[in-house]
């Protein structure tokens, strides 16, 4: 679709919002949509930048804005109206001085795949779902006996998580609440999805996509449970839900079937990124080559396995005292954390 006719009717479906209602304080920004070859913002076309590279919010000329990648997948216009406000929320959160960001570079190589802690999650989500369908105090309390359990068992990848929930839950948590504005038959497709997805083990993978939707929950439960500190600009405030919570006495369950259904997945999913590591390599179409600093990747749904990192649609990197971007999907061969050494076109 033409970007300028998207544009404006993106522009009057945002008119007719209550943010205030969405979230306390937050307000519209302006957004951009963009292409291939052309972006739109702010009521002209103007020139396509590397700043255009993914759907999120910037800081342009000054202001934080949200941007989009139209591209020629359509989308239903509710549907893309909530998607623009979920990254005018991340806009807000930059203003605001969230300082919760999880460092997701760092997290692709940090964050272990571990059959009891993600078995607990599973569990936690089946919780989440049924304090959606109807708020029960206990319900809410094994909840946070989880969560305050696995906090103290596997800190780093609890915290990473938790910094996602924040980030990324909250924004999906708007985007939900616009869809109910915009579009309530929308609106509960999006919990049909929730209550769909967040019981299959397969959905925690990777890791980050899914705390999209606990994340969403977790706000929900936490309006329901009376605890609105989540408004708080001192961040993150999930986490304090716990704080107070204490384990002495309760045991967590053992030997929960969650284990098993999570270490099948976990199993899954590492022979799928086998899988495609081995294919791009195969093929050996190779796009970069030499000792270069990967600056970023498309980090929503990024793997990282035996050396290889995955990005669909981007990747950025440093050659010398420049940073560039390249369009496409990628299989990147790593010589640390850091450096690249070689880069394979994914199919």
């Amino acid at each position: 679709m033409n970007l300028e006719t998207l544009y404006f009717q993106i522009k009057e479906s945002l008119s007719g919002l209550d943010f205030e209602k969405i979230w306390p304080g937050f307000s519209p920004l302006k957004f951009a949509l963009f292409n291939q070859n052309q972006c739109f913002f702010n009521g002209q076309y103007i020139e396509k930048t590397d700043d255009f590279c993914a759907n999120t919010s910037i800081c342009y000329q000054g202001e934080q804005i949200a941007i989009w990648m139209a591209d020629e997948e359509e989308i239903d216009l509710p549907v893309l109206t909530s998607k623009i406000v979920h990254e005018m929320f991340h806009g807000f959160q930059q203003i605001q001085g969230w300082d919760c960001w999880a460092n997701e570079m760092e997290a692709l190589y940090r964050y272990q795949y571990n059959a009891e802690n993600l078995g607990y999650k599973l569990r936690e989500n089946e919780l989440l779902l049924e304090l959606l369908e109807h708020f029960e105090k206990a319900s809410f309390h094994e909840l946070l006996l989880l969560r305050k359990f696995r906090h103290e068992k596997y800190p780093y990848e609890f915290l990473y998580e938790i910094r996602v929930e924040e980030i990324e839950g909250t924004a999906n948590y708007v985007e939900w609440q616009t869809l109910k504005q915009l579009d309530s038959e929308k609106a509960l497709s999006l919990a049909e999805d929730m209550r769909v997805t967040m019981t299959k083990p397969e959905s925690l993978f990777p890791i980050r996509i899914s705390s999209y939707y606990t994340g969403a929950l977790l706000v929900n439960a936490l309006i329901q449970a009376g605890i609105d500190s989540f408004h708080s600009p001192e961040r993150p405030v999930i986490l304090s839900a716990i704080r107070p919570v204490d384990l002495a006495g309760w045991r967590a369950p053992e030997n929960s079937p969650f284990f098993t259904a999570a270490k099948e997945a976990i199993d899954a999913f590492n022979r799928k990124s086998a899988e495609i590591i081995q294919s791009a390599v195969s093929r050996n179409e190779i796009v970069l080559q030499g000792d270069l600093k990967v600056v970023c990747v498309n980090i929503y749904d990024a793997r990282c396995y035996q050396g290889y990192l995955t990005s669909r649609y981007f990747l950025m990197y440093q050659d010398g005292e420049e940073r560039k971007t390249i369009e496409g999907d990628f299989v990147i061969h790593m010589k640390d954390e850091k450096m690249m050494d070689k880069v394979f076109r994914w199919e």
